[in-house]
């Protein structure tokens, strides 16, 4: 990676990081960038990774595309994540982590089709309505090339956005009573 993409050509260099681990599916090691003058870190993370997400954008397709097809989200959680696998989880885990990927995968097309309406006008929000449209068995990895230019911005598992962190309500303390200025003399 020679160019930083938030900088002006030639307005930074990147230094190269340790790379960072993904274990899933199987070990592998992302090259890091870092820029001085954005303050920030890059990764070449590969297409089919998802990002911020372990495993791959197929994997994730393959859960949302199940539950569409009217598998229902218990089904799907119990075919893709069985009891009796070695890395068992409940049901009720794998229930959520199903339904997690539903609302990621949802929320990204919605934003997609809203990012690019002349190009996903009239296509229905969903990922067997997106392969269809696009011609293509595999929705996610293609959204990456076709959304490259706005992969800084897009949330996972398909774009690079870093976490944002969640602004907690501030708490006014409650205030001790003052009194009376001077205190009064005890009678």
């Amino acid at each position: 990676m020679a160019a930083c993409p938030l900088c002006a050509p030639g307005k930074c260099r990147l230094e190269p990081l340790a790379p960072y681990l993904r274990k899933l599916p199987v070990v592998a090691f992302v090259a890091r960038f870092y820029c001085r003058v954005q303050h920030t870190t890059f990764s070449l993370l590969p297409d089919f990774y998802a990002s911020r997400v372990p495993g791959l954008l197929d994997d994730l397709e393959r859960a949302v595309v199940a539950v569409e097809g009217g598998g229902g989200t218990e089904h799907t959680a119990d075919t893709l994540r069985p009891a009796d696998a070695p890395d068992a989880v409940t049901l009720g885990a794998a229930v959520a982590w199903v339904q997690r990927r539903v609302r990621w995968v949802t929320a990204l097309l919605a934003t997609v089709g809203s990012l690019l309406p002349e190009r996903f006008a009239g296509v229905e929000r969903s990922v067997r309505a997106f392969s269809t449209h696009l011609g293509i068995p595999s929705v996610l990895v293609a959204l990456r090339g076709i959304c490259e230019r706005h992969l800084h911005a897009l949330p996972r598992p398909l774009g690079l956005n870093p976490r944002t962190p969640v602004a907690l309500p501030r708490r006014r303390a409650s205030r001790q009573s003052m009194g009376p200025d001077p205190p009064a003399e005890a009678r």
